[in-house]
């Protein structure tokens, strides 16, 4: 799931000049907004550089949020405990907000 939303993130800004861009009601214009797809991109990244880090807290956050499962769920597919599941999404968490806010670690 996580490959396709960032698939679609990034074709929409290869898109030149509005080839392909659908025509929406001015009303609507509020409600449509370009920093999703952005963010999206950015978490990518960020997941990515996690990988590198420690791929188990990048596979608990690809599961818990791309993949919408439980911590019972994700522990009974990573053969780790709730508790590890649980402190793995704690600092996966806070290492990817400090990576998408742009600071460096002291």
């Amino acid at each position: 799931m996580r490959r396709v939303l960032v698939d679609y993130a990034r074709s929409r800004h290869s898109q030149k000049r509005g080839a392909d861009a659908q025509r929406v009601p001015l009303e609507l214009i509020g409600d449509v907004s370009q920093s999703r797809s952005d963010d999206l991109v950015a978490l990518d990244d960020a997941l990515a550089a996690l990988a590198i880090v420690d791929p188990r807290k990048a596979q608990v956050v690809e599961l818990r949020h791309f993949g919408g499962l439980t911590v019972a769920e994700v522990s009974e597919v990573l053969n780790v405990s709730e508790q590890t599941v649980m402190r793995d999404w704690r600092l996966a968490k806070m290492w990817l907000l400090r990576e998408l806010s742009g600071r460096t670690a002291p």
